[in-house]
């Protein structure tokens, strides 16, 4: 069966390396989503040369983010159109029986909003990754910071290569540091049943008064529902989070 990691990354390259590396199975896939930033370019181009060279199996795929951070209600749900999208391909287009995701790197509120959409698409796992030496490892990664960036501004994949066997043992040393120096923690998610939802987003969209009155007092409080007088509507931010469920955002 074949497994995808999915990951916000930012600055901090190792914790998509050491997610890769902690997880007890075969990984196949690994998808990062990354800002246009130049510290995160940089690390994507580590992580991927990293993984070429202890896992050449992988194929590691990018999926650029059109801002550097969420600052809007429209951009958190631009986020999780993508994130949707992606945990969707993996499945169909590359035949991924396996979703795990690693919430250990890139901004906090991705990070956040990525682990409560896995709850709600049902992916097979949500990680997060502590490392037991935390200031040690950060001054060993920003000693290696310039190479990182002369790495990622390298013109030629040749050179690229170059630069990171000149540098592998200490480069390897951050991306793939002993087990027993960090603690891979699976947060804890309850998945919705596909069904559930499937038969909740009918109701929503088609014939709200169809809803229990549980599914929809709680609609109404988190704003997906509104009520004018007696009549029950989808509300504008609804809609829009919708759209993201099935696949239209």
């Amino acid at each position: 069966m074949k497994t995808a990691i999915i990951a916000p990354i930012g600055t901090s390259p190792p914790v998509i390396t050491v997610g890769v590396d902690a997880i007890d199975e075969l990984v196949t896939d690994l998808v990062l989503l990354a800002t246009q930033d130049e510290l995160v370019l940089a690390g994507c181009d580590v992580v991927k040369l990293g993984l070429k060279s202890r896992y050449p199996r992988i194929r590691v795929h990018i999926e650029f983010l059109p801002f550097d951070d969420i600052s809007s209600d429209d951009e958190n749900l631009t986020f999780m159109a993508i994130a949707a999208r992606v945990i969707k391909n993996e499945r169909e287009r590359y035949g991924c029986g396996r979703i795990l995701l690693n919430v250990a790197g890139g901004r906090k509120n991705m990070c956040i909003t990525l682990a409560l959409l896995g709850q709600l698409l049902n992916v097979d796992g949500v990680y997060h990754i502590v490392n037991h030496e935390v200031k040690l490892f950060n001054q060993h990664l920003e000693r290696m910071r310039p190479t990182m960036m002369r790495l990622y501004r390298a013109e030629k994949e040749e050179e690229k290569i170059k630069i990171y066997e000149e540098n592998k043992e200490m480069l390897e040393y951050i991306l793939f540091p002993p087990k027993k120096d960090y603690e891979l923690i699976r947060i804890p998610t309850l998945p919705y049943p596909v069904s559930y939802i499937g038969t909740l987003l009918s109701r929503v969209v088609f014939d709200p008064y169809m809803l229990n009155e549980e599914d929809c007092s709680l609609l109404l409080h988190h704003g997906i529902l509104e009520r004018q007088g007696n009549n029950l509507y989808i509300s504008d931010y609804g809609a829009k989070f919708l759209d993201v469920l099935v696949g239209k955002g």
